[in-house]
């Protein structure tokens, strides 16, 4: 979603945008567009990768790194596009562009950005703790070489949070915030439907991803047994978290319990997904650990929907959280207390003072500086990483890529 949104902005102000995506997934090629680069991990690393458990994001650093030819076609599209920004989105591909840099021809000039969406390191290090996250410490570990590496080497690191930037801004002194944000939501569909389905019960909706985080948050501050909901309350769950939750040990020992309570729906499309966002009481974030933003709490705030959260998932959004419709809790006792207030309760509209910040969760708004910056930041060649340290080294750095930056002149692609 941020790498879309990122591409969307860049485009609307003149740039040229160009994708290289390695996966495993090869359905994934259907998204791509003309000229776009996509690699497929063949089926014996798939194999490979599913033999020693690896996640995938991890295993796409493994692969790229052990295949040569495909740094080599990498190189290539690279060559032929000649980009003034080299930007990742994550950090997994490094290793490719690390050898790009000191190999590719002296003519050769561009900036090198990373666009982080948590730390990866720490987040994969808070998994390794989590049962059945089925992250191990040598991703962690490989995490932290490869993200460290990219970070320090950067023109610069785009962070989602003040948080993040403040642990980037120990690597590299050329950090900048671009929050996370939202695009309006979908037109409904089957919306009828729906309500039907849900008439006369009062809802509370929880979106996310399979991420590890997601459901263990879920479960440990909601707790097994919904025995504190009324027959006419439900807690409605969308998202690849609702596979995750529903395989949890701590969930099948009462699941029978609480299959008239809690509607496991999955992966819903946008048009659904609208129409329970337009349905729903309460919208609820019991997020707990996890790296970067929640991009579910813009969504919630931009939508004006009651929520009840944690104060962990107001990360990147904390002057939100004085509004009227915004309950957080630390602890799983108060949690579902403010659950079943906000279920029970009138809707608390924000005041017109607070609906005025709406726009500012908007992806325009958000990314709005990123295009300007990423015109500023020098471009640099072979040499570029031996440089890089020597300048920082002498001055921190900022002065001379100041200088630098106003002696080159970029180009942007249009």
């Amino acid at each position: 979603m941020r790498a879309n949104a990122v591409h969307r902005v860049l485009r609307d102000s003149g740039w040229e945008t160009r994708h290289i995506v390695v996966t495993p997934n090869g359905g994934a090629r259907q998204e791509m567009e003309a000229g776009d680069f996509f690699i497929e991990m063949p089926r014996r690393f798939r194999r490979k990768m599913a033999r020693r458990g690896w996640r995938s994001d991890v295993a796409t650093a493994e692969f790229i790194t052990a295949s040569r030819s495909h740094r080599c076609e990498i190189a290539r599209f690279l060559d032929e596009f000649r980009p003034d920004v080299i930007a990742l989105e994550q950090c997994w591909l490094w290793p490719a562009l690390r050898e790009y840099v000191e190999t590719c021809s002296p003519e050769t000039r561009f900036s090198i950005v990373y666009g982080s969406h948590n730390v990866e390191q720490e987040l994969l290090a808070q998994e390794a703790t989590i049962p059945g996250a089925q992250t191990d410490l040598w991703s962690a570990q490989r995490a932290a070489e490869i993200e460290s590496d990219l970070a320090a080497n950067a023109d610069l690191v785009v962070a989602v949070s003040d948080q993040d930037a403040a642990y980037f801004r120990k690597l590299n002194p050329s950090v900048v915030v671009a929050a996370n944000g939202v695009w309006p939501m979908a037109a409904p569909v089957g919306l009828d439907r729906w309500a039907q389905r849900f008439a006369g019960l009062r809802t509370a909706l929880f979106v996310a991803s399979g991420h590890p985080p997601n459901a263990n948050g879920f479960l440990e501050m909601m707790a097994p047994d919904l025995g504190y909901l009324s027959p006419a309350e439900r807690i409605v769950v969308v998202g690849g978290v609702a596979g995750q939750i529903g395989r949890d040990p701590r969930f099948l020992r009462v699941a029978g319990v609480d299959n008239a309570q809690i509607e496991l729906l999955g992966v819903q499309d946008a048009g659904t997904l609208s129409a329970l966002i337009a349905l729903a009481d309460v919208v609820i974030l019991p997020i707990l650990e996890g790296g970067g933003t929640n991009v579910k709490t813009a969504e919630a705030l931009y939508n004006r929907k009651q929520i009840v959260g944690t104060p962990f998932a107001f990360r990147g959004y904390e002057h939100f959280r004085h509004w009227p419709s915004v309950r957080l809790a630390d602890n799983a006792a108060d949690f579902q207390r403010l659950l079943v207030e906000a279920l029970r309760s009138e809707r608390r509209d924000p005041g017109s003072a607070d609906a005025a910040q709406l726009h500012g969760l908007v992806w325009t708004a958000t990314l709005q500086d990123l295009p300007q910056q990423l015109a500023a930041l020098p471009r640099r060649g072979r040499d570029a990483l031996e440089n890089l340290r020597a300048l920082r080294s002498a001055d921190g750095g900022e002065g001379f890529l100041h200088a630098l930056s106003q002696r080159l002149g970029l180009r942007r692609k249009s």
